[in-house]
């Protein structure tokens, strides 16, 4: 479940700048990182975070959106993916805008809440993630899948587009597959018809038996590919004719590759 990550143009950070960028992200304090790194007073800590945002030709010390940036471009090793994990619309946005370097209130005002509103969504937010500051939210979003260049990452950003309503992500399917998890929703409304690319046909069946039955993952078919190596295609929900190829023959059984892929990462 590795994934590629670019790296940066400019040259590697510094060493013990790099140790500074990974003690915040894991959620330690100006004074026990200062301790560790015989740095001496928390300035020096600070120093080291403003050498860091001029090298990565950022406005501001923002120590989220520093954290963000050093996984996208590989100054620091991205953190180990773990089992992906679903938050509601705000919560979502919320990260998302620390991870871009914005402020909590200006989120906080174009969701039309008040500033304790704001403290409280933020508190819950870094509580579900299980972190113990802001910067160290994006590391356990990196490592849960909600950011990051993994496929489900790229699932969950491309359904909070379409602006979904809690009950509707509420029905969303974690699909475990050897390849990696992938991310599901129902097909209704304004997406009569929904689909997941895969790798290939022993991964489209796992797909398939995994989300049969469910509901809004009804009737569901399998496409094949048009040039050889291309994903294979499973849709769900309206049905295509001439996109058709081979329906499903109502609920499948479980994957077993699934259930032995979920035993291997609980």
């Amino acid at each position: 479940m590795s994934a590629r990550v670019p790296v940066l143009s400019e040259a590697p950070l510094p060493h013990l700048e790099r140790q500074v960028l990974e003690l915040v992200a894991e959620g330690h304090e100006d004074p026990e990182i200062a301790s560790q790194l015989d740095l001496g007073t928390d300035r020096h800590v600070q120093y080291r975070l403003a050498r860091i945002a001029r090298r990565f030709r950022l406005d501001a010390v923002v120590r989220p959106q520093l954290v963000d940036h050093a996984y996208t471009h590989g100054a620091l090793a991205a953190p180990a993916v773990l089992h992906p994990l679903l938050l509601e619309a705000n919560a979502y946005g919320l990260v998302r805008t620390l991870a871009a370097g914005r402020p909590v209130n200006a989120y906080a005002r174009l969701l039309g809440l008040k500033p304790y509103q704001a403290q409280y969504l933020l508190k819950k937010t870094r509580a579900r993630l299980n972190a113990t500051s802001r910067a160290s939210m994006i590391r356990r979003a990196w490592q849960r899948q909600i950011l990051g260049p993994t496929q489900f990452a790229m699932d969950l950003a491309g359904l909070h587009v379409e602006g979904p309503q809690p009950p509707e992500t509420g029905r969303w399917v974690i699909v475990p597959l050897l390849s990696g998890y992938r991310l599901a929703a129902p097909a209704g409304g304004p997406q009569p018809t929904r689909h997941l690319d895969v790798p290939d046909q022993e991964a489209a069946d796992a797909a398939g038996r995994f989300i049969s039955g469910r509901p809004g993952f009804a009737p569901l078919w399998i496409t094949q590919p048009a040039n050889p190596g291309d994903p294979v295609r499973v849709s769900w929900g309206r049905p295509h004719s001439a996109l058709r190829s081979r329906p499903s023959a109502g609920p499948i059984p479980p994957s077993r590759d699934a259930e032995f892929y979920l035993a291997q990462r609980a």
